[in-house]
């Protein structure tokens, strides 16, 4: 978690550091973000002005928050502090924004007491204890809650997982340990680099240390929206991986049925419809409100007709076909594409299996259209994104975070390009961080990362920059972080050619990066 506070509150934070000779630059926005929460100030960040971000940047976020006993970071007691404060579960994104605005309002309290404080007689000192002490008589009314419960039991591999992104130029090995909170607190990776960079050589190679690292206990699936995929060159990596090679045109779809999204609890029915259509909708060009209303209908009388259980889309697309014939109405993109979605994209076993169970390589060639190809993908996250929601946090042990599930979306500018798309895949990485998912994502540019509503780099521990076509310093060091030494980073992107990598762990360091094609030479595969 990267936060980038305001050069005015930057000013104020050194001001009140020296003052009380504190060593340490998270101890005073950890007591002004108190000071706030004390005087019951509630914030509206849709319409309150948030902070700037032109002052310092805390990149790892137990230098603002501090640790606890094993090293690990307090920014889960800061966050459901405020989750109570609020009354509700906050989102990375809302929590950041509501703890600049609270750190930003506590600084004012307090340096408007300093103001007219005598500091030669001790007065900032008794400011500081007030602090201290109703924070103290208010810990006496805290009531202890457990709301959390357990609804579905899933696989978790508990121990700690490494892999190898490549070598430094002083031959020296960068392993990354993901799931260990000491040095990654979100497991989120994100991969930019051009067409011949190496990301899909690289991300492969990943998979398969996943895999083996793992006793292929840790499944994944991976989104291969070019289509590229031909199941004979890739044999030697489906076979290491154990993962199942499906291409939606040629073997008659993929064993899934995306109802299973839809969550039948009478409660939470309409609001899983609802989010079904919107998906849906986000790919279907032109699709309205009563288009959107026709398929919410159409889809609850299946659902009542089933008694519990789930339709097919081919059932789906009867009714639609008998609906739009009864009411003369003419074929149109919703037709359409319930359609083409019903003519072997989805294998829809009655038994519902679950596609949890297996590694899949999704290969979706050109042959689909663009929309049918986004679409697939978007329904089987839905699906994921549900599925997790379902299951409770996973618990840390000894500081390794336990591991469910590998994502991996290549060519997600695709999806970053599209406003509702890119809104879906903000809610994916924030909901199943906590459920021990790996989301991965890869893309052709640093740039594509930040949209004009989201920096999707600030939801990312774990940015690889390899060689991109745009080479600006400030999009790069947006994308890895602020380095250390501007002169490094900068001295490292030149460096930038297929086969590399540039990583910003610690300081920007430039890798000739593990690859696939050669890890299968060398180990015989």
């Amino acid at each position: 978690m990267r936060i980038k506070i305001s050069k005015e509150n930057d000013e104020l934070l050194y001001k009140l550091k020296t003052l009380y000779n504190f060593k340490n630059d998270g101890i005073v926005p950890r007591i002004a973000f108190s000071n706030s929460l004390l005087s019951g100030k509630i914030f509206d960040i849709e319409n309150d002005i948030i902070p700037s971000s032109d002052g310092k940047e805390f990149r790892d976020d137990k230098a603002i928050f501090g640790t606890v006993i094993g090293n690990g970071s307090n920014t889960i007691i800061f966050k459901s502090i405020l989750d109570q404060h609020y009354g509700r579960n906050t989102f990375e994104d809302e929590f950041i924004k509501l703890f600049k605005l609270h750190l930003n309002h506590g600084l004012e309290i307090w340096n408007g007491k300093i103001e007219k404080a005598n500091i030669s007689k001790g007065d900032h000192i008794d400011i500081l204890l007030k602090v201290v002490k109703s924070g103290l008589d208010l810990r006496k009314n805290v009531v202890k809650t457990n709301i959390s419960s357990k609804n579905i039991d899933v696989k978790e591999f508990e121990d700690l997982l490494t892999f190898e992104l490549g070598q430094t130029v002083e031959s020296e090995n960068v392993v990354i340990r993901i799931n260990d909170l000491r040095e990654f607190d979100n497991r989120n990776i994100a991969i930019a680099g051009m067409a011949g960079s190496g990301k899909t050589q690289l991300m492969k190679d990943i998979l398969y240390q996943i895999s083996k690292n793992t006793n292929n206990e840790l499944k994944f699936i991976f989104f291969d929206y070019k289509g590229e995929g031909n199941p004979e060159q890739l044999k030697p990596f489906l076979d290491a991986t154990k993962c199942e090679f499906v291409d939606i045109v040629n073997d008659g779809g993929i064993e899934f049925n995306p109802f299973l999204s839809i969550n039948l609890d009478e409660r939470q029915r309409p609001f899983s419809i609802r989010a079904f259509v919107d998906t849906i909708s986000t790919f279907v060009p032109r699709m309205g409100v009563s288009q959107e209303n026709i398929l919410i209908t159409l889809i609850n009388d299946l659902l009542d007709s089933k008694n519990g259980g789930y339709p097919t889309i081919l059932e789906l697309f009867e009714e639609l076909e008998n609906y739009y014939e009864e009411n003369n109405i003419r074929q149109d993109t919703l037709y359409s594409i319930i359609r083409d979605l019903s003519t072997n994209i989805f294998n829809c076993n009655p038994n519902n299996p679950n596609i949890l169970d297996k590694s899949l390589y999704l290969n979706l060639p050109p042959a689909l259209s663009d929309t049918l190809r986004q679409l697939v993908v978007f329904l089987l996250l839905r699906y994921f994104n549900s599925y997790f929601s379902s299951t409770n946090d996973c618990e840390p042990k000894d500081h390794i975070f336990p591991l469910r599930y590998v994502i991996v979306i290549d060519e997600a500018h695709i999806y970053l390009k599209n406003k509702n798309a890119r809104k879906a895949l903000e809610e994916l990485l924030r909901l199943l961080r906590s459920k021990g998912v790996i989301i991965v994502m890869l893309s052709q540019g640093v740039e594509d990362y930040k949209t004009k509503d989201f920096d999707f780099a600030s939801q990312v521990k774990l940015p690889i920059c390899l060689n991109v076509q745009n080479k600006d310093y400030k999009a790069i060091s947006n994308f890895v972080g602020t380095p250390s030494s501007k002169y490094k980073l900068e001295t490292e992107i030149k460096k930038l050619e297929s086969g590399k990598g540039l990583i910003n762990i610690g300081e920007p360091k430039m890798i000739e990066l593990r690859q696939w094609w050669k890890t299968k030479k060398n180990e015989n595969i």
